[in-house]
């Protein structure tokens, strides 16, 4: 039996993305084992831990299992066995922090991920980014069809990146047996490991600085500011279609700040002071991007978000690339004696990205 195919499903034209709306979305896709959705990035191992009926996997510290007098989770890393099973309440632990932060640059990037990763840990970007062209021309009797290529785009030789990060169980979490600590330490690996993703795929369109055929300046014509936003956001989208190559942005990346502005300009009638309503503005999606701060011990490091009154009209994917050599990974270390330390767990990812922004991005600053 034939079904329709979910890219072809009457939606809204437009969709906005926050951290608060994507980790509900995120959480309705573990509720109903959901691993793909347009525009969603679910980590491998938050897909790994769904359960087939809908939610997480779960794994408690079963007392019933102890055999001797020795804390729980001691016991467990003491034995082959146990740390099997430590390791997987770890996992379990960390994809509830993945969830907890969701990622929200899905939209914007192309994921590219080898079943092998990419040999050597470098990548020639033209190599994953061929492009189909093919066009239909009338057929003449006796004449040839013409057939399509497959271009290249501009070489670009990148390495990929090693990011990690690590927490030791010390003797005093196993000798009282804290295992709640232990629990939130593993969820904000999951939390630090979106944090960083979000940070490295937003930061790169933030921190660049553009040329000037990429930049719109606020309009000061309008009588309101609706009609002035309204403007500024056409003319940042005219920019887009008449730039050389051709750049038509769809999503717009913005601050919290500026969200009632934004989507009263976007979504609601707008009327110049003649009473003609202004037309819409072709955008598909809405980002809401501030940044992010992590807590190490007395250390307070800040991913910085979107400043008000700034936005980003970005053409998406097809010349930004989210390089993914492999997804997160987690071990479970011996222990140092001279330290006290019980045991370490470290996590890892290895990955990278390709941002051609000059072709890509404009920037808008709003009235």
């Amino acid at each position: 039996m034939k079904t329709v195919h979910p890219n072809f499903k009457t939606e809204q034209y437009w969709r906005h993305i926050d951290p608060e709306s994507q980790k509900l979305l995120v959480g309705e896709m573990i509720d109903k084992n959901r691993r793909s959705a347009k525009g969603v990035i679910i980590p491998d191992m938050l897909a790994e831990q769904m359960h087939k009926d809908g939610g997480l996997n779960y794994f408690p510290y079963d007392t019933s299992t102890k055999v001797t007098e020795k804390p729980l989770v001691r016991e467990m890393i003491d034995t082959a066995q146990g740390q099997m099973a430590l390791l997987e309440k770890v996992k379990i632990d960390v994809a509830f922090g993945l969830a907890d932060i969701p990622l929200l640059y899905g939209p914007i990037y192309q994921r590219i991920a080898p079943a092998g990763g990419f040999p050597g840990g470098m990548y020639q970007i033209d190599d994953y980014t061929l492009t189909a062209n093919v066009r239909f021309t009338q057929k003449f009797e006796g004449g040839e069809v013409e057939f399509g290529t497959l271009a290249k785009g501009s070489p670009s030789v990148g390495t990929i990146k090693t990011y990690a990060a690590g927490f030791e169980w010390t003797e005093d979490m196993i000798e009282f047996d804290r295992t709640w600590s232990i629990e939130e330490n593993t969820r904000a690996f999951g939390r630090a490991y979106n944090a960083l993703l979000n940070h490295n795929h937003l930061s790169a369109i933030i921190g660049y600085t553009y040329p000037g055929g990429n930049l719109t300046a606020a309009n000061a014509t309008g009588a309101t500011l609706a009609e002035k936003t309204s403007l500024t956001l056409q003319a940042a989208y005219s920019q887009s279609v008449m730039a050389t190559p051709r750049r038509t942005g769809s999503v717009l990346l913005a601050s919290e700040a500026d969200r009632f502005q934004i989507e009263t300009a976007l979504l609601t009638p707008v009327w110049d002071v003649n009473g003609n309503a202004l037309p819409n503005v072709p955008i598909q999606t809405i980002i809401y991007y501030d940044g992010e701060d992590l807590t190490v011990g007395s250390n307070v490091y800040n991913y910085p978000g979107v400043t008000a009154k700034t936005a980003y009209l970005i053409f998406p994917q097809r010349k930004m690339k989210e390089l993914v050599h492999h997804d997160l990974r987690i071990d479970l270390g011996p222990p140092d004696i001279s330290r006290l330390i019980e045991g370490q767990q470290v996590a890892r990812t290895r990955r990278d990205l390709f941002a051609n922004l000059d072709q890509s991005v404009g920037k808008i600053a709003l009235p």
